[in-house]
């Protein structure tokens, strides 16, 4: 009689043992397929919220260049990704890579509003860039033709955009990039 209480005793543990790792299972397997899904909803957002930043980057920048001596401070986050200030071209770029997200056709550019979305595979993931051009504008970092890159931060970044003088009347307005 003890032997069959003992056995009973231990097949509850077993069938404990098996719904736990039943369970466990299943929780593994959910957490599995749900988590590329978060990380790319995620994305989304943070690109969302950049193109958000940079038009409010672009509207500063539209402000500032009606007046010569202007000037206007603008924060900018970068949780993810880089921002580049690239005064050769005349652009400013955010770049989020190495991500899942497939935000546009590879290789097709889209444009929304005054940015262009483009999405480049880069081995597994992909590279999705914002682009911001500033035409009509001539654009320095520092007083310098050069390229500025941005990296994340948990603080954000205060960007002073400066209309600078021209020396010469007829050319486009000198925006001048700092940080503050």
């Amino acid at each position: 009689m003890i032997n069959i209480q003992n056995q009973k005793k231990a097949q509850v543990w077993v069938e404990t043992a098996i719904y736990t790792l039943i369970g466990l299972t299943i929780i593994a397997i959910v957490l599995s397929i749900a988590t590329p899904q978060i990380e790319k909803a995620k994305e989304r957002s943070i690109i969302s919220q950049t193109e958000d930043a940079l038009n409010i980057l672009n509207n500063e920048i539209r402000e500032v260049e009606q007046t010569v001596g202007s000037v206007k401070i603008v924060n900018f986050k970068i949780t993810k990704g880089k921002l580049e200030i690239n005064s050769n071209n005349n652009q400013t770029i955010y770049t989020l890579e190495n991500t899942k997200l497939e935000f546009s056709e590879e290789g097709q550019a889209i444009k929304i509003g005054e940015i262009l979305f483009n999405t480049t595979k880069s081995g597994r993931s992909f590279d999705v860039s914002l682009i911001l051009f500033h035409e009509g504008l001539n654009i320095t970092f520092n007083g310098n033709k050069k390229l500025k890159t941005l990296h994340a931060s948990t603080t954000p970044y205060n960007i002073k955009i400066e209309n600078v003088e021209n020396d010469e009347s007829g050319l486009p307005a000198h925006i001048d990039f700092s940080l503050a």
